[in-house]
């Protein structure tokens, strides 16, 4: 049996070869069916056209690769989204610039999430600007992070 770990690798480099990163990789269990969720991207965003190219590769492939012996499941592929989660460095480095939510394993200042601009990451460290403050975060004490989005009212002040 050919677990998602041991084929994860191997995702990530059918989809780089299709020019999209593979952003994240999911199976699991919803009911009585099972779903491989995989999640892509690249820098001048994903279409539902990319999606549906991708999953067509995918699925021959993992049909060769016998993913779970041959037994069904449901393959899904999708961008991560504009909400996407941020858990490895390459993720807080996309976003540096903006401001984001950090969700902590232990209390940072008695706190579980940290909201700052991220100014940088880089050797496994996360340094954020709150409220002109430098906080400097190592990722291993992050579970994750999201971008805070902001919509501009017209007309409103």
């Amino acid at each position: 049996m050919s677990s998602l770990e041991h084929l994860e690798p191997l995702i990530a480099e059918k989809c780089a070869e299709m020019g999209f990163e593979l952003f994240e990789a999911r199976f699991f269990r919803a009911g009585s069916r099972s779903i491989l969720r995989i999640f892509i991207d690249r820098p001048t965003g994903v279409t539902i056209a990319d999606c549906e190219q991708v999953s067509n590769e995918l699925s021959l492939f993992l049909d060769v690769e016998n993913f779970i012996n041959g037994r069904s499941y449901t393959l899904e592929v999708s961008s991560p989204g504009i909400d996407r989660p941020l858990k490895k460095e390459r993720d807080f480095r996309r976003a540096c610039g903006r401001e984001v939510t950090v969700y902590l394993r232990k209390p940072y200042n008695g706190k579980m999430q940290v909201k700052g601009i991220i100014e940088r990451c880089e050797q496994d460290v996360l340094c954020l600007s709150c409220n002109g403050r430098a906080v400097e975060l190592p990722l291993a004490a992050i579970n994750s992070g999201k971008e805070e989005i902001r919509f501009n009212h017209y007309g409103k002040e």
